[in-house]
């Protein structure tokens, strides 16, 4: 919502207000200002006649014009297609600067001299209100020739952009604004004085009859003029211009400038829509199919009430006589009925959504004043109107209530004055100490004693609340356990979601099965003293074999592919008790689909690694030292997460999955305290592009890679933010060397990294492998 500092004028006294103060008293009420825009004409730019203007002699599109600026006659080129003699207008003379750096100089124009500029509004940093020059008229104060337009408030003015929220619609008009601020101010809002009518003056009923079904939901207020000539002042198309409302029609800008200061809905309709000629008008307002009030001329839908209004049937300044319509609809009813329908719509949806101002007699005076005062028109006297019944909602409060919601004692004189200057009706039952409170029609928002008080903290200021320490006698409930808990439950719902399956088991096993896997055992004194049964008689050191007996049983019902994991307690020979998550995978990799022509190829070792890290994140790979019986030398590693060691993943032993009859299968056990569970940090997202770049090194096949990686990322510039490598190839004739292509992302959070910079970096890190290793590009 714009608004600018003499548009608010204009309903409450602010000239001993500077804009600031303004400013901080909108924020305050809880009308956030985004921005603040302060208009000033340049020095040297004066009101000026046009004496005389003629064409000019050696060009078809200039103008040699005479002006009066007040204390000479200069004579200036201007190639404006709207000048005429006789108009008052800007001129910019010798020595003037205007905004964009533009400095007005004598010069020459085709052979004639030029003394000036005659200016148009966006040279002046006014926004653009037409094609040509701009014309002067009263609207802006009265004009005097060779006064500096500096001069003229109405037009240096301070545009205050306002963010509103949805819930505001009481505050989608200038006057809404200036309602709110009188509060905060304590000024009385103007009243717009009202024309009384003639007595010759024919009546509406002459040329217009409304009739509506019971059943409407909304109010409905027409009168009817018959125009001669309509024009716009300056000072409405600059306001217009300021407040970003774009509109040719001469009529709709007075229509649109009517809404955006009243907030009430104003449509202009072409008479001849709904009747033959000149004569009586008939408008039927009646529910359409999607239960909304609609427009009806003839049978025909000539409009939506709050929504859309048909183009044919939309008056401009040329027709012959023109109905203005008022109205409002309850801004629940028209988001309810709306919401699903997909109804073609214009501007008016979002007012009449959010909530328009329910006073349809304010909106068309102040409409007729305006047009009245510039125009000539012939107004028809009176109005035909459909007006609802408003029930007025009320909300009992008592002053105890709202003292223990606000936090302090608020007088109950300054309540009751400042929910009054709001528009509130409010009774005070002194004995009983309850306020009852009655909510304008206009205050849709308000429907609880809550957003009572928040009306009246707005006003009186959070910052004039005394702060009080906050009390909380419940204990805090995030403790270790309660971590503990939501980490597991994350971690299963990830794993879950990746396709494993969770199982379950008993934390003892058979001792037998643990001697043939090498299993840490337990001494004799340390083991079970009564197991409950003979293949459960020692405490489990490994999750996996239960895991293997599980996949075997799932196999023998024809399963082509089982993923389990369990989280559990497994113990050490010591019978300490470690918490982990084991993970195992056997057979297809998938379904048989029509991408795969319903072929599955096995889990492999990578396929299987990336299962595990879409459930617990990144993790490094280093080669499994020594041997075991339950898992194959050739397909082993040790997992490394965070530099540290948290378990292993392998392919089953080929003699194991023989002896439990399962195809390829592989397993992981990790500790589980090794997970990553931390509170997520949010951090810069670079605005610049990255690059990257492949470089191809001579590596010894003897060389792990975490050796190299761990190198890089020790030397890495803070320009390298990522790498990897993507791809390993050997050949004879490299003895006993491979080829290692590594791919390095480089990128910056201060500026775009050039080629230069770049290959500065990656010079650098392969000078350093180098010296380290010897290693150099293929």
């Amino acid at each position: 919502m714009i608004v600018t500092k003499q548009w608010l004028n204009e309903w409450i006294d602010l000239h001993a207000i500077d804009t600031d103060r303004i400013s901080l008293a909108l924020n305050a009420i809880g009308l956030e200002v985004d921005g603040i825009t302060h208009i000033r004409i340049p020095q040297s730019v004066v009101v000026g006649k046009v004496v005389s203007c003629e064409k000019h002699s050696n060009a078809d599109k200039l103008n040699v014009c005479q002006v009066d600026v007040g204390t000479h006659v200069a004579q200036i080129v201007c190639g404006a297609k709207n000048v005429a003699t006789g108009q008052l207008v800007g001129v910019a003379l010798i020595g003037a600067e205007l905004p964009g750096g533009i400095k007005i100089k004598k010069a020459k124009l085709r052979d004639i001299e030029s003394s000036g500029m005659i200016c148009s509004s966006t040279e002046l940093g006014l926004p653009k209100i037409n094609d040509g020059i701009m014309i002067l008229d009263d609207s802006i104060g009265e004009l005097v020739i060779g006064k500096e337009l500096s001069e003229y408030p109405l037009i240096n003015d301070d545009i205050i952009d306002i963010g509103l929220t949805p819930n505001r619609g009481d505050c989608q008009s200038v006057y809404g604004v200036a309602r709110d601020l009188s509060v905060y101010f304590d000024l009385e809002v103007k009243v717009l004085s009202k024309k009384e009518e003639e007595d010759n003056q024919p009546g509406v009923g002459r040329v217009l009859n409304v009739n509506g079904s019971e059943a409407l939901d909304g109010s409905y207020m027409y009168k009817v003029f018959d125009p001669k000539e309509i024009t716009t002042p300056l000072l409405v198309d600059l306001r217009l211009g300021f407040a970003e409302v774009s509109i040719d029609c001469q009529l709709g800008k007075i229509v649109e400038y009517a809404t955006y200061v009243t907030g009430v809905l104003l449509r202009a309709y072409d008479h001849a829509c709904f009747s033959s000629g000149m004569d009586k008008a008939k408008i039927v307002i009646n529910k359409d199919e999607n239960d909304l009030d609609a427009i009806f001329a003839d049978g025909k839908k000539v409009g939506i009430c709050g929504i859309s209004q048909a183009e044919e049937c939309r008056a401009n300044a040329l027709n012959a006589r023109i109905i203005i319509e008022a109205n409002y609809t309850h801004p629940d009813v028209i988001n309810v009925k709306s919401a699903t329908k997909k109804l073609s719509s214009d501007k008016h949806l979002y007012r009449s959504s959010r909530g328009s101002e329910p006073q349809l007699s304010f909106g068309l005076n102040y409409f007729f004043k305006i047009l009245s005062k510039y125009s000539s028109v012939m107004v028809y006297a009176d109005a035909q109107q459909i007006i609802q019944d408003y029930e007025e909602k009320a909300i009992n409060i008592h002053q105890s209530d709202l003292t223990a919601m606000i936090g302090q004692e608020i007088a109950k004189n300054q309540v009751i004055k400042i929910l009054k200057k709001l528009g509130f009706g409010v009774n005070f039952a002194f004995e009983q100490d309850v306020m009852n409170i009655k909510i304008p029609q206009f205050r849709h928002d308000i429907v609880n004693m809550q957003d009572i008080c928040e009306e009246i903290v707005r006003i009186v200021g959070i910052d004039n609340i005394a702060s009080k320490p906050f009390v909380f006698a419940e204990k805090r409930k995030m403790n270790a356990a309660y971590q503990s808990f939501k980490k597991r439950q994350m971690f299963r719902h990830k794993a879950v979601a990746v396709g494993f399956f969770e199982t379950l088991h008993f934390v003892f096993d058979d001792k037998q099965i643990a001697q043939k896997f090498a299993l840490p055992l337990l001494p004799e004194s340390l083991e079970l003293a009564n197991p409950i049964t003979n293949d459960f008689n020692t405490l489990r050191a490994s999750m996996i074999p239960n895991m293997l007996r599980a996949v075997n049983q799932n196999s023998k019902f024809g399963r082509k592919k089982i993923a389990l994991f369990e989280v559990g307690s497994v113990f050490d020979a010591e019978r300490h008790e470690h918490k982990k998550i084991a993970f195992i995978f056997s057979g297809e990799n998938g379904l048989p689909e029509v991408s795969n022509h319903g072929k599955v190829s096995e889990i492999n070792f990578f396929e299987f690694a990336k299962k595990i890290q879409s459930v617990i994140g990144s993790f490094t790979l280093v080669p499994f030292e020594g041997s075991s019986s339950l898992m194959s030398h050739y397909e082993a590693a040790r997992v490394f997460i965070n530099g540290v060691e948290a378990g292993y993943i392998a392919r089953v032993n080929i003699q194991i999955e023989k002896e439990f009859d399962l195809a390829r299968t592989y397993i992981c056990e990790l500790n589980f305290e090794t997970l990553l569970f931390e509170q997520k940090v949010a951090k810069e997202y670079p605005k610049f592009p990255s690059t990257s770049r492949d470089i191809s090194l001579m590596v010894p096949s003897s060389m792990q890679y975490a050796t190299l990686e761990k190198f890089i990322q020790a030397i890495a510039p803070k320009e390298l933010v990522k790498f990897s490598a993507i791809d390993v190839f050997s050949h004879e004739s490299f003895g006993e060397n491979i080829s290692l292509t590594l791919k390095l992302q480089f990128q910056s959070t201060e500026k775009t990294l050039e080629d230069e910079d770049v290959n500065k970096s990656l010079e650098l890190i392969l000078v350093r492998i180098k010296e380290e290793f010897g290693i150099s590009i293929r």
